[in-house]
């Protein structure tokens, strides 16, 4: 009878060694799928964010693009223009 108490005692540590390994084992994969959810959602907009700035660069090199910057933040203008400025316009 002792030995039938010892082998169902040792089985009971076994069987709840297992189970608490199994337990902290589904806590971390689902720690780790919380995280690696935030991940996917980063890299989308990551990569969202990449498409603008290509496109945006795009938009940059275009000559016309360049032109117009040229003239409305610098107030450049081609030779053979003439610029008039209204005085009577607020900046």
């Amino acid at each position: 009878m002792k030995v039938n108490r010892k082998k169902a005692f040792l089985w009971g540590v076994i069987i709840l060694v297992f189970g608490s390994i199994f337990v902290e084992q589904q806590f971390i994969i689902n720690r780790l799928n919380k995280q690696y959810k935030v991940y996917q959602e980063q890299l989308k907009n990551l990569k969202s964010k990449n498409d603008n700035l290509k496109e945006e660069l795009k938009q940059i090199q275009r000559k016309d693009y360049i032109e117009r910057v040229a003239r409305e933040k610098l107030g450049l203008i081609k030779p053979d223009e003439v610029l008039i400025k209204d005085r009577n316009k607020k900046k």
